[in-house]
């Protein structure tokens, strides 16, 4: 799961207060992917374009879902809050702006907003936990909710593009092996785990990543392997793109015993991800 770049300062106090913040975070999402979608139309990238105002339409969608929660509960518009107060540290568009439009591709655009919406749902689950009263508890807590049902949707999204960017690539002559990017992650942790000095948890995944690779080895998840380019090799993108295979295969599989084993290993491959990067992040 994605960290927020720092805590919030100040708790929220008041309903009037939750949803003003509520508001400002979906309205600022929503103006940098309008941004975006024209940048990547004036570049002639229609298709980069169609997924940020897909992305658009999601937050607009928000902005009236918070609108309507207001009327519901203050029967009243959310209050607008000055720029200085929406908080900093959970939309961050990775310098997107920045990126050649050639560069670009639809499976980086949904990761970004998969990670966004990611640091959404830990805004939301630190103002639940730090609440003063139970409505602004319960309140937090429903918008954590939301978030991570959005991060459920883009992340599908996110996937999908991923396998169509695969199938339109020339494919390697070598099928994917499981077991032995298992094992490139353990080398990878291992090496982590020499260079600094979070040694034991480094050390533990590692364990964790071999014990998977021989698994694998001695029962592959499926035969034969689906062939495709090659997987990335830094540590994160790598834990990740394990993390959607598995998400992907535990869809996908024509057995249900299939399916079941790539679900575990999804849920082991995404917690592994998940510390992976807050550890980078220490």
């Amino acid at each position: 799961m994605t960290r927020l770049t720092s805590e919030p300062t100040a708790s929220i106090r008041s309903m009037d207060e939750l949803l003003a913040v509520a508001m400002a975070m979906e309205k600022e999402s929503a103006e940098r992917y309008a941004a975006l979608a024209e940048r990547m139309r004036a570049a002639g990238r229609q298709e980069l374009a169609d997924v940020f105002d897909r992305l658009l339409r999601e937050e607009t969608g928000h902005m009236e879902m918070v609108a309507g929660w207001s009327q519901q509960a203050l029967h009243h518009a959310p209050d607008l809050l000055p720029p200085e107060d929406v908080p900093q540290g959970v939309f961050d568009d990775e310098n997107l702006k920045l990126v050649s439009p050639e560069l670009m591709d639809a499976y980086r655009s949904w990761a970004v907003a998969v990670r966004n919406e990611e640091r959404a749902f830990a805004f939301w689950s630190y103002v639940a936990a730090n609440g003063e009263t139970t409505e602004i508890r319960e309140a937090a807590e429903g918008m954590a909710r939301e978030e991570l049902e959005h991060a459920k949707t883009l992340r599908r999204e996110r996937r999908k593009a991923f396998f169509r960017e695969r199938r339109l690539r020339r494919p390697v002559q070598e099928p994917y092996d499981l077991s032995s990017l298992e094992m490139e992650v353990c080398m990878r942790l291992e090496e982590y785990a020499d260079m600094n000095g979070k040694k034991t948890e480094y050390r533990n995944l590692a364990l964790e990543a071999r014990t998977l690779s021989l698994d694998l080895a001695s029962a592959p998840l499926q035969d034969p392997a689906p062939i495709g380019p090659p997987p990335p090799r830094s540590l994160d993108a790598l834990c990740e793109w394990l993390a959607d295979y598995y998400i992907d295969a535990g869809e996908h599989l024509l057995s249900q015993a299939a399916r079941d084993r790539a679900q575990a290993l999804a849920t082991v491959a995404v917690k592994r991800l998940a510390i992976v990067r807050n550890l980078e992040k220490k």
